[in-house]
């Protein structure tokens, strides 16, 4: 993206703060889910951020519960590396935050880390668009210990996967395929990951085969979406709410990557819009409203949601690298 342009579309505050030396980073935040909230509109209650050490900023996460204990696995962006690791940290019953531990490391950027259970098992699809790959990861012990299932060479840029449906030998994937030239576009891209036949054959077409999966593209869909646009791409999991599946995505504009989340009804093989939840509305504890510039990622449970915002702060010291646009 034209760092230029971005700059000259920028709010002034925003503009002068950033031209002072702050730097945009990201926090995770949690909340008791409001009564009287039917909605995930996040107009009401204030989130409890995780504290910012000035080394480490945490984002995209996912709630997983396992044994009645809750775990909020995420990015771990270190700003001295310029890298994202996957975190787990451990969430109380009242909503207080553990010690975040990294799980998973590669040596390339990794982040939206998409867990869930499958066939007696734990897996993990984290984004791993820098090297152009969707890699399947098993859980050999939990939480901290994860081995990789299936590594599958896209040629592109395929970011935020969710899982939309599964059975007991396949998943059906949507992800978020980045325009190279400027991630603030994307299109939608779906693919069915399924284990090999018994007697090994793999198919043809465009399958790619990695070990005992193949990952098939849904073609009508994709095709469907062959236009990388500004707008919408998965923010989190799909959950239930008042008999509903609810679509939560981030939105872009021109200049700026994951400025607010826009929720969804899915119905059937169509989505119906149902509210938007913006930035300025959003109350963290210890934030100034006027410096959270996004939100960016949104997953909940039946007590707690959880948001990740992007906000303006002074760091510490200056980072070796700078962070990635997501």
């Amino acid at each position: 993206m034209n760092q230029i342009y971005r700059a000259l579309h920028m709010p002034p505050r925003r503009l002068l703060k950033k031209l002072s030396g702050q730097k945009e980073i990201y926090t995770i935040a949690v909340r008791r889910i409001p009564a009287d909230e039917p909605l995930p509109a996040l107009g009401e209650g204030v989130f409890t951020p995780l504290p910012f050490d000035g080394k480490t900023w945490y984002a995209d996460p996912l709630l997983y519960t396992r044994d009645g204990s809750r775990y909020l696995f995420c990015e771990a962006f270190d700003l001295a590396a310029g890298r994202g690791d996957i975190a787990v940290i451990p969430l109380s019953g009242d909503g207080v935050f553990g010690t975040p531990q990294t799980v998973l490391s590669t040596g390339s950027h990794l982040s939206f880390p998409m867990v869930f259970d499958w066939n007696g098992d734990t897996w993990m699809l984290p984004e791993s668009s820098a090297d152009h790959s969707l890699t399947l990861y098993r859980c050999a012990e939990f939480p901290g210990r994860w081995e990789p299932a299936a590594r599958f060479a896209v040629g592109c840029e395929l970011c935020d996967t969710i899982v939309l449906s599964s059975t007991g030998d396949a998943l059906t994937l949507l992800c978020s395929e980045t325009r190279p030239e400027n991630q603030l576009y994307t299109r939608y891209r779906r693919f069915t990951l399924r284990h090999t036949r018994a007697d090994g054959e793999l198919g043809t077409g465009d399958e790619l085969e990695s070990g005992a999966f193949v990952l098939e593209p849904d073609e009508p869909f994709n095709l469907q979406h062959r236009e990388f646009g500004l707008g919408f791409r998965n923010a989190g999991p799909l959950f239930t709410l008042g008999g509903q599946v609810i679509h939560p995505t981030q939105v872009s504009t021109r200049v700026d990557y994951g400025v607010y989340l826009q929720f969804f009804a899915r119905r059937g093989a169509s989505e119906i819009p149902l509210c938007a939840a913006a930035p300025h509305i959003v109350r963290i504890a210890g934030l100034d409203p006027r410096d959270v510039v996004g939100i960016h990622t949104y997953c909940r449970d039946d007590v707690f949601e959880v948001i990740d915002a992007r906000y303006l702060t002074r760091l510490p010291q200056s980072p070796a690298a700078p962070a990635p646009e997501e």
